[in-house]
């Protein structure tokens, strides 16, 4: 049998198929794959967790940024920090809610878009970044007003400090970038691939440096040279003043600055618990030490999570440590209210400014 005649019987037995089956197989060819596929979401103790602190930290931080919001004809520099502070904790709140975990993914611009949107996290990353870039300016603005107390109200301006707050948004949009090069939707899937081990070496230090080592130190060295700047005025406005009582000015400008400074501490303290053991699993990861497996285990969700907590602890801290916020929530919710031009809001009673600003008080 030559090979003209094989291939006329194979045409030949190609004939003899059902009359449905080459209409059929077009017809399937015709049916769009599945582009989309979710799994709902699984509530463990870790998501549930998550979920919790996601809506304490919506309702908590919003709070903040209508109490500011009602006092904002009279609110200073200060309270705008806090409030572009609540800002970036409210979006990360937000962002924070358990979605739906993808399960098929088509390889098109919109899968691509939310490889590199969704499935990394991009917005709420760039949120907590935000929220800890102003977190560290806090520090700095705190050593201008008790260092230079006549200088500040010229130098730390609400203008400047709408400008610092957009270049920390900036700053924080510019660290999370590379997740646009790094995730894509590959085999019906998002996957995260970095074009050598070296650069994803070198891209978890940099994180590493940016997200938490800096803002740490310039949180701790800033802590500690207005400790010692207020300790050096302390024994010189007190050696200065035979009256001790807490009538004196000098009395009541050093008490709240201490106050101040204990309120910082606290905040920083809660950073530094709730972000040290996040950052650092992650550059293990980054640098190898930990498996690939690590990323999306149970340790790194509940890691995570417990980084959450800086953004719902805030709120949390004023309405403890602060009896005047306190009374300012309670007349959020009235329709009427007598608030002093003077009356600082994280400042207790009416001082007079030459004694006392808002500026005193960081967080």
């Amino acid at each position: 049998m030559n090979p003209g005649n094989h291939t006329e019987l194979i045409t030949d037995t190609a004939d003899f198929s059902p009359p449905n089956f080459t209409k059929q197989n077009e017809e399937e060819s015709a049916v769009p794959k599945v582009l989309w596929k979710w799994q709902s979401v699984t509530w463990t103790w870790v998501t549930t967790l998550q979920l919790t602190m996601s809506m304490l930290g919506i309702v908590g931080n919003l709070t903040v940024i209508l109490v500011l919001f009602k006092r904002r004809h009279t609110c200073r520099s200060t309270d705008a920090m806090i409030a572009a502070l609540a800002v970036a904790d409210f979006l990360t709140s937000v962002f924070m809610v358990p979605l739906p975990t993808e399960l098929w993914v088509p390889e098109t611009w919109l899968g691509n878009v939310y490889c590199k949107v969704i499935y990394t996290s991009m917005p709420m990353w760039i949120s907590v970044d935000a929220s800890i870039f102003i977190l560290a300016l806090i520090p700095i603005e705190r050593y201008i007003a008790i260092a230079h107390p006549l200088h500040f109200k010229r130098l730390v301006t609400r203008q400047r400090v709408g400008k610092a707050v957009a270049m920390t948004w900036l700053a924080a949009f510019l660290a999370n970038v590379f997740l646009f090069f790094v995730a894509s939707a590959k085999d019906d899937k998002c996957t995260e691939v970095f074009q050598s081990r070296i650069v994803q070496i070198i891209s978890g230090i940099m994180l590493y440096l940016v997200q938490f080592l800096i803002p740490a130190f310039i949180m701790l060295v800033g802590q500690a040279v207005t400790a010692l700047v207020l300790h050096r005025q302390s024994r010189r406005r007190l050696g200065e003043s035979s009256n001790f009582n807490n009538s004196n000015p000098s009395v009541k400008y050093l008490v709240a600055r201490k106050n101040a400074l204990k309120l910082l501490f606290l905040v920083v303290a809660v950073f530094l618990i709730s972000w040290t053991p996040p950052q650092t699993g992650y550059l293990l990861y980054n640098l190898g030490i930990l498996s690939e497996s690590y990323l999306y285990s149970p340790l790194s969700s509940a890691l995570v999570t417990l980084a959450f907590c800086n953004s719902c602890a805030n709120p949390v801290i004023y309405t403890i440590r602060n009896p005047e916020f306190r009374k300012a929530i309670g007349e959020l919710f009235k329709s009427t209210t007598s608030t002093s031009g003077k009356m600082a809001l994280f400042g207790g009673k009416e001082i007079d400014d030459s004694v006392l600003t808002i500026s005193d008080v960081p967080v």
